[in-house]
């Protein structure tokens, strides 16, 4: 519990004082493109419908294919992984970028 509180900690005073604003889920509709930049690793989401997002990562050593993502200072996003619901969370965010599907 207490790195929960450390990592709300880190993410509140990085952001708190900043004009920088968090990225809202719900702006993201099928056939949108979401790159999320980390220190280390590209994760491009591609969203196909309300509930399903494809992922590909630029390790092979992350998780790639149907995923559910969820917000915060990190993106975390949840994926089967033998047969079992597995949560991930990324380092620190450095970028998002969103592409939206032309309409």
């Amino acid at each position: 519990m207490k790195a929960a509180i450390s990592d709300w900690e880190q993410f509140a005073s990085r952001y708190g004082e900043s004009d920088t604003e968090e990225f809202s889920l719900s702006r993201l509709n099928p056939g949108d493109v979401l790159r999320v930049v980390t220190e280390h690793t590209n994760y491009l989401f591609t969203v196909a419908s309300n509930r399903e997002v494809r992922l590909q990562c630029s390790r092979a050593d992350r998780p790639s294919g149907n995923v559910r993502i969820s917000g915060g200072g990190r993106m975390e996003f949840t994926f089967l992984r033998n047969q079992k619901l597995t949560r991930y969370r990324t380092t620190s965010i450095q970028a998002i970028v969103h592409r939206q599907q032309a309409v």
